[in-house]
């Protein structure tokens, strides 16, 4: 199957969410991959965890997951997929393959540390990640992966690793895949903005409340007084080598997308725009005060 490429950068769910859309039939007017990132609702909050001296954060929503940000990002949009997940490596390679020879099939999660063709794999273990797999040939799979990998073809063997998604934290089964994708509805933007605006606001306000994980503002106080504290360098590490490069290009998006709505979406449009403005300068800001540059891929 021949599939016009999009990517080479972050945001592996809505890169791969768009091109399995666009050559699912989607009109010419499908949104770009930054508005169908901001409908998964996941650039909407702040998650961070502090397990022993593992201190992680993510400018992202704790109360949800990529995986689940593809769900609500398809029905915004008004579209319905076929959603399988489970079973042997056997049966579900096998159902990868008839599911590719009639479209194009969103996979993942996937665990990073299982695909050898990124040079940095082994450091990227536990890593989330979403392609479009464009078909099973034999002994491999050609796929389409959005962090700047067009037409890899894999061993099916590590293709079925990396789909496992064993050490990816949020991944309750292994194999998940969604295909025929097919539109039921033609929402306005407007309308796709308005019925994502509430878990917008949710994520936004969530704090999963500790001891290990928090978000809201608490979570930005415990992150200023960490980066004060002794394990300032693992820290500062992890914000300018990924999540403050990963976020930047999403916080622009954040404040015009409630914007865009704003005609119709009221008060509440209003509401969710606020906290994000303010906070895209700051991030953009921080991330600039560190020369290094992301090294690594990631879909979060």
């Amino acid at each position: 199957m021949t599939i016009r490429y999009t990517g080479n950068g972050a945001y592996g769910y809505a890169n791969s969410l768009y091109m399995a859309l666009r050559e699912s039939g989607a009109p010419t007017e499908l949104p770009e991959p930054g508005f169908l990132e901001c409908l998964t609702t996941m650039p909407f909050g702040t998650d961070y965890l502090r397990v022993g001296r593992d201190l992680l954060v993510y400018f992202s929503s704790p109360l949800a997951n990529p995986d689940q940000g593809l769900s609500t990002a398809l029905d915004a949009l008004g579209w319905e997929c076929r959603e399988e997940r489970d079973g042997t490596a056997e049966v579900a390679l096998a159902r990868l393959g008839e599911a590719a020879a009639r479209g194009p099939v969103l996979a993942g999660p996937l665990d990073m540390g299982a695909l050898g063709y990124m040079p940095q794999h082994a450091q990227l273990s536990g890593s989330d990640h979403f392609v479009v797999v464009l078909g099973v040939e034999g002994e491999r799979v050609r796929v389409h992966d959005p962090d700047g990998y067009p037409c890899v073809a894999m061993p099916a063997v590590e293709f079925l690793r990396a789909w496992r998604a064993e050490r990816v934290r949020y991944a309750p089964t292994p194999y998940a895949m969604r295909s025929g994708f097919r539109q039921t509805r033609r929402p306005t933007r407007a309308a796709m903005i308005a019925r994502t605006l509430g878990a917008a606001r949710a994520g936004l306000a969530a704090d999963p409340g500790g001891p290990d994980r928090y978000g809201g503002p608490r979570a930005f106080r415990l992150l200023a007084a960490d980066l004060r504290g002794a394990m300032a360098k693992r820290l500062v590490g992890h914000l300018t080598s990924f999540a403050l490069p990963l976020c930047g290009p999403a916080q622009s998006r954040r404040g015009r997308v409630p914007a865009r709505g704003r005609a119709r979406g009221g008060r509440g449009a209003l509401r969710a725009e606020g906290p994000v403005l303010r906070r895209g300068p700051v991030l953009g800001r921080a991330g600039a005060l560190d020369g290094h540059r992301r090294p690594d891929g990631g879909s979060r």
